[in-house]
């Protein structure tokens, strides 16, 4: 089971150096097609939409089709949409390549955690606040790597396909490992009714609430952080990527300590101090155009992000047991609409009043989030 975990680390870490690389690397394709932040956002938007729609449709095969299965068909998806993106000369390429990355990568997203899932039930402890800080530490490799390559001239393009070698190694590595089996559920709502009673269940959906303005925050910071320190600011691509990667090494390191959080203060007042602490951090970060400023409140977000979602996806699985897979998949699904409404509200009121203003809509987010913490304290363990 060791082994296992450690696939699993790959395989998160992977994930988030895509995505690292991805924060940096979008201001510099969004300039070579000459796309202002509307069209970017409903780009994004429409890839937000075919996230959802996948894991809607498919996301609860994952309990079906078995983890391997799953995680290597999603995989290869998600590498169609990352060389979509290396080849991209039109506008329209692009939406075809977001297309296929978005929906590859949600569904991606929802294998691996129904493994973290497992394997917290087989190992008996906490390990998804490690296995998600794993995402965000190949995050910082992927956003400093990516800034300190396009500074010494690199193509944007060849950054994208280096990008496929450590997410194929990581796949192959976790489907040849021994994954442990999801336990089986004969509760009442099982009997051919499928994934459905799930989306009626109150306190899941308020989950998927928190996990939705915690997706929200983390999305806008990893598509509109890079171009907003690049573009909006003119910081260089080394401290713009840099700026990114602080962001993540922050939610890397709470969550190496996010399980001990837990375990010492309860989910309530975990994701009551997240939601406070974001609306302060982004705060910071928009009232200045000092760098040590501006950075430094990217850290504070990202210390206050690192709990919620791994907080939610871990009470996902708790609250349907013995479908982790279906119960992660209904809470990434509204989740993910953080991704889908998030890039057209930015990007449409960066449009109008400017970047700087628009992702004033994190901090509103960090105080929905302790609003909405108050009252998940009423069905969860504090």
């Amino acid at each position: 089971m060791t082994g296992t975990l450690s696939s699993g680390l790959g395989a998160f870490g992977a994930f988030g150096l895509f995505w690292g690389v991805f924060a940096v690397l979008l201001a510099d394709l969004s300039r070579s097609l000459g796309l202002s932040p509307g069209p970017l956002g409903f780009a994004l938007f429409v890839g937000a939409l075919a996230s959802m729609l996948a894991m809607a449709l498919l996301g609860w095969t994952a309990d079906l089709l078995g983890r391997r299965t799953f995680i290597a068909a999603s995989a290869a998806v998600f590498g169609g949409g990352v060389a979509g993106l290396a080849l991209a000369e039109s506008y329209t390429a692009f939406l075809a390549a977001l297309v296929a990355l978005y929906a590859g990568s949600g569904l991606y997203d929802v294998g691996i955690n129904a493994v973290a899932v497992d394997l917290e039930l087989a190992l008996r402890r906490r390990v998804m606040s490690l296995l998600h800080a794993a995402f965000s530490g190949g995050g910082v490799v992927g956003a400093v790597s990516a800034g300190a390559l396009l500074s010494a001239g690199a193509d944007y393009r060849l950054l994208y396909l280096l990008t496929l070698l450590p997410l194929g190694t990581a796949v192959v590595a976790l489907c040849l490992g021994r994954l442990p089996n999801p336990p089986e559920h004969r509760g009442p709502e099982d009997g051919g009714a499928g994934r459905r009673p799930l989306y009626r269940n109150g306190p899941l959906l308020l989950v998927a609430a928190v996990a939705t303005l915690g997706l929200l925050s983390e999305g806008e910071m990893e598509h509109w952080s890079g171009i907003y320190l690049r573009q909006t600011l003119g910081f260089p691509a080394l401290l713009g990527g840099s700026g990114v990667a602080v962001f993540y090494g922050a939610m890397a390191l709470g969550r190496l300590g996010g399980a001990a959080l837990v375990a010492r203060h309860g989910n309530r007042r975990v994701l009551l101090c997240a939601g406070l602490l974001t609306a302060f951090g982004m705060l910071l970060s928009l009232v200045s155009t000092w760098p040590p400023l501006v950075v430094g409140g990217f850290l504070v977000v990202g210390l206050a992000l690192s709990a919620v979602v791994p907080v939610a996806f871990s009470l996902a699985g708790e609250l349907s047991p013995g479908r982790a897979g279906a119960g992660i998949s209904v809470v990434t699904t509204l989740g993910y609409g953080g991704f889908l409404v998030g890039p057209v509200i930015v990007g449409g009121m960066a449009e109008l009043v400017g970047l700087r203003l628009a992702l004033g809509a994190i901090a509103a987010s960090g105080v929905a989030i302790f609003f909405l913490a108050l009252l998940l304290g009423r069905f969860v363990k504090a």
